[in-house]
């Protein structure tokens, strides 16, 4: 268990992040004060999405205004690269540098960190948090091609090697079944590991992964804000009153 704030990540109720994803200054802004009164618990900004993302000054201001408006919820960074499912690529001294200025800036309470990509980029990031007092989320997307339950068990334990503090997966399965068999992965890894695990499904079928996760063990979920019926997405109200209907039955 991950204890942050007033979260224990790894206990109860899968924690719900919602992503901040504008462009622009006015964009984040907009979102952040939507986040802030939604039931999203973790606030994660996809600093990968915005325009100045390469201006120090910008990294810094943002990441100030949403601290300040998120009250007492976590805020997540992360930065997504090509490789992991985002929009940009860069080289792992440019990832190691922006990563550190959130890092350095002591306004956020978790980074999430790629750590399949360069295992030599995510040993400095996670040994550079940890000296900070930073839990890190070792995170892998793998949307090209569903993984066995070995690929992904090798893949929870490789990140916990590297000394993640939470394990996240993400997923994009293509069946009821590939669910059925991602969730029954999920509950044995969480069975047999100690440490929190989020294996997250997204497109149609995984909407069931990020609402069933708390009968299978898997500690986070993602929901979005102003989510549209058809975009494979769970609007974060929704997504908190289905978890809590599961949770009372």
């Amino acid at each position: 268990m991950v204890e942050i704030r007033e979260l224990k990540i790894g206990s109860g109720k899968p924690k719900i992040c919602v992503e901040l994803t504008g462009r622009t200054e006015a964009e984040l802004l907009y979102q952040v004060k939507q986040a802030a009164v939604s039931p999203a618990e973790i606030i994660e900004w996809r600093a990968d999405l915005f325009e100045n993302r390469n201006r120090t000054e910008s990294v810094l201001r943002i990441l100030k205004s949403i601290r300040m408006n998120i009250g007492s919820k976590a805020f997540l960074f992360t930065f997504r690269t090509e490789d992991e499912g985002g929009t940009v690529r860069v080289r792992d001294e440019e990832y190691i540098a922006i990563v550190k200025i959130a890092i350095d800036s002591r306004l956020i309470d978790l980074v999430d960190i790629e750590c399949c990509v360069s295992e030599y980029r995510a040993t400095e990031l996670i040994n550079y948090a940890h000296q900070h007092n930073l839990p890190v989320i070792g995170t892998n997307n793998a949307f090209l091609k569903l993984l066995t339950v070995g690929e992904m068990d090798f893949r929870v334990r490789y990140m916990q090697k590297l000394g993640a503090d939470i394990v996240r997966i993400g997923v994009k399965p293509t069946s009821k079944k590939d669910v059925y068999r991602l969730l029954l992965a999920t509950h044995d890894l969480c069975e047999d590991l100690d440490f929190p695990i989020a294996v997250i499904g997204f497109g149609e079928d995984g909407k069931y992964t990020r609402v069933l996760g708390e009968l299978f063990g898997s500690s986070l979920t993602v929901g979005v804000l102003n989510s549209t019926a058809d975009d494979g997405e769970i609007d974060v109200y929704r997504l908190a009153a289905l978890i809590d209907n599961l949770n009372e039955m």
